[in-house]
């Protein structure tokens, strides 16, 4: 019983994290691969870690920032693909720091 318990559970997270729709996915990898960038290259640049992360989150917030408003008058704008970004720009930063 205590085996059938955990292989229930399991799958149930499993297919719990399946709600996640394509679009937060994309926004978040795209902004991570963003805010790596410009992190490792404003790290490159000026040797200032705080510097870095500070451009690293703000330049890719405010591309994704900018595409919800284009997406006021041609799409569909939505605030969780902000927390999307949020998210995509604070793993940028994270795996940066890591590395210096």
């Amino acid at each position: 019983m205590y085996k059938a318990l955990i292989i229930f559970f399991m799958i149930t997270n499993i297919v719990s994290a399946q709600h996640i729709r394509e679009d937060r996915i994309i926004h978040t990898t795209s902004v991570y691969l963003l805010s790596a960038s410009t992190t490792a290259l404003v790290y490159n640049r000026t040797k200032s870690k705080k510097k870095a992360a500070v451009y690293g989150f703000i330049l890719p917030m405010m591309v994704g920032v900018a595409k919800e408003i284009r997406d006021i008058k041609h799409g569909d704008p939505d605030v969780n693909d902000v927390i999307a970004n949020m998210v995509g720009a604070s793993l940028g930063i994270i795996t940066i720091r890591i590395t210096l």
